[in-house]
């Protein structure tokens, strides 16, 4: 039995963690025996990954003890056989562990794309150059998109030791119930005079949420009809600079603030359209799971999110707000719009949850003879 530990900054909402809680659920635990260091606190995902009878160690790292939890993840780690590190933080402490206090293979995950710097702390971008420094020494780096490779080659990562494999997606869990459309739609006064948009992240900078509700003013100066309901950490009333440009735009009409949900999947059945305005992704876990819930997606051209949706939806400029609203409106204004049974086949054909897994365990063998 092959031997993994994984090793993460956080166990947040974000999609590596989701990936990770994905890729531990679905691997053989007959050939991969797996634990998981969090160097924050368990999160989000901490009592999912335990749900799954995977050990966890939360380091609740801090300037404090930042030396025990060193010498505590080493202990950890050196009953295994790889050493697996997922977001920049964790890729600096799993490259201490493994490469220089205990020889281990290393595999760094990377799960970022955009690295401009008007869309990055100042703080993310100097662990990035740390880590191109860093990179020549590990054993492999898998990237979840080809943009991702491409950036981060640029940026001074080796070319070499490189995989990319992309986010995978759970199908028996995503996909469109008649049964949840109805609810849903009930239960949020949805109605049938207009269509309701959707979005699934976080407030986060890379979200660009800016972007989005300006092509959202721009459907409202022409009188259309929408609902958008936006889901995700601190996408609720509570955020102060999300309702000011909710005022500011006079939407306050047309918007569904809901928060952080465990009902996504249902929530995606109840919408009829998926947008997506980020400045950077990777490869979108919301994306794909739209499409998978049969959904026609407007997306910006970041990472692989055009790769992704092909013919099945629409693609816009990054920032192109009235690019945006002119394909939402396109949209809203399909009288006969159906699922989108296309986007599901091509998640099915291209990012099965298995298929994805199977990808990994193949590059954990190569790395253990």
């Amino acid at each position: 039995m092959k031997r993994i530990v994984h090793i993460i900054t956080g166990l947040g909402s974000g999609g590596a963690e989701h990936m990770l809680y994905k890729l531990l659920k679905y691997s053989d635990n007959e050939r991969y025996y797996h634990e998981v260091i969090s160097l924050m606190d368990e999160g989000v995902y901490g009592s999912k990954i335990e749900g799954l009878g995977i050990k966890l160690h939360c380091l609740n790292l801090n300037s404090s003890n930042i030396i025990s939890s060193i010498l505590r993840s080493r202990k950890i780690a050196k009953n295994f056989d790889i050493v697996d590190t997922w977001l920049y933080h964790a890729d600096i402490l799993g490259f201490i562990i493994a490469k220089i206090l205990l020889r281990k293979k290393l595999i760094w995950n990377v799960r970022h794309s955009n690295l401009d710097k008007d869309a990055n702390k100042s703080t993310t971008l100097k662990i990035v150059k740390i880590n191109s420094i860093l990179s020549k020494y590990v054993n492999l780096i898998t990237y979840n998109s080809n943009k991702a490779l491409e950036n981060h080659i640029k940026f001074g990562y080796v070319d070499k030791n490189s995989e990319i494999i992309p986010n995978g997606f759970e199908l028996d869990k995503f996909n469109f119930s008649l049964e949840d459309r109805l609810r849903v739609r009930q239960e949020l006064g949805l109605k049938e005079d207009g269509k309701p948009i959707i979005t699934v992240g976080r407030w986060d900078i890379q979200k660009d949420y800016y972007t989005l509700l300006r092509a959202l003013n721009e459907l409202n100066n022409h009188n259309t009809k929408f609902k958008m309901i936006m889901v995700g950490s601190d996408l609720d009333y509570s955020n102060v600079e999300l309702v000011e440009l909710i005022d500011k735009y006079n939407l306050k009409d047309n918007m569904i603030l809901l928060g952080r949900r465990d009902d996504v999947p249902a929530l995606l059945s109840a919408a009829d359209i998926y947008v997506s305005s980020s400045l950077g992704e990777s490869f979108s876990n919301a994306i794909g799971e739209a499409m998978a819930c049969e959904m026609p997606c407007v997306v910006t051209d970041v990472g692989d999110s055009k790769l992704m949706v092909g013919d099945t939806g629409k693609v816009v400029q990054a920032g192109d707000y009235m690019e945006m609203s002119k394909e939402l409106f396109y949209y809203i204004n399909n009288t006969v719009l159906e699922r989108n049974i296309d986007a599901r086949n091509r998640v099915i054909e291209n990012y099965g949850i298995e298929k994805i897994t199977k990808l990994f365990e193949d590059i954990w063998c190569d790395l253990v003879y």
